[in-house]
């Protein structure tokens, strides 16, 4: 292999693992921030977050990674659409956030957020689980579907590994999908506690970039 191509393979696999490791840590980042800053023990959900003060490092990070995603490419078309569409998702959920939800640990010190009263700087509402559930329908079909494309006749023992691994992830991910609808079936006033349901598919998602990126099962 050329020295130059060669250099542009390292960088595609860094961009897949980069892509890995942002939404790994983005659930852990924003809790853990969370709660060293203003004590909040959890929310509702990871897009809550928003409405905390680690709402620049949730909307960066998945701007971050909405970018890197649309950066995807394979030979296929397929692959270049479904990443780009996924891409815009992503940032469509940082730009658009959920309807204002407050942590108890910020309603018990300013009872007045909840009012109307108050004026609340965000970004446009009423679109942002159109771009979740996008975001994660696309990203269960690249994961699932299409990961495992362009395997090598015969394929090597790390390739059928991984190919294993991007099933198991895709598998992940349908079930934390499920389990946030009947968590949102069994609180029907929209306050439904899907924040470790949606942290599981987000390790899901996490986990195959990486694998992706050869992190680890490398050729």
């Amino acid at each position: 292999m050329h020295p130059e191509d060669k250099d542009l393979v390292v960088s595609y696999l860094t961009l897949r693992q980069m892509i890995g490791w942002a939404g790994l840590l983005l659930p852990f980042s924003v809790r853990l921030g969370a709660y060293l800053f203003e004590h909040i023990a959890s929310t509702e959900s990871i897009s809550a977050y928003y409405y905390t003060g680690m709402r620049d490092v949730f909307v960066s990070t998945l701007v971050l990674v909405g970018a890197l995603v649309a950066c995807y490419r394979t030979p296929a078309i397929l692959d270049t659409w479904l990443a780009t569409i996924a891409g815009l998702a992503a940032i469509g959920i940082a730009l658009f956030p959920m309807h204002p939800t407050y942590a108890r640990e910020i309603l018990d010190r300013f009872p007045g957020m909840a009012s109307e009263q108050c004026y609340v700087n965000r970004g446009f509402l009423g679109y942002h689980f159109i771009f979740v559930g996008t975001f994660f329908l696309l990203s269960f079909v690249l994961v699932f579907f299409r990961f495992k494309a362009f395997t090598p006749d015969p394929p090597t023992r790390q390739k059928i590994v991984r190919n294993r691994v991007y099933r198991i992830c895709g598998i992940a991910m349908v079930a934390a999908y499920a389990a946030i609808g009947l968590l949102f079936y069994a609180y029907p006033d929209g306050k439904a506690p899907i924040f470790w349901p949606e942290t599981v598919a987000v390790i899901a998602f996490g986990t195959a970039w990486l694998v992706k990126g050869r992190m680890v099962l490398k050729d």
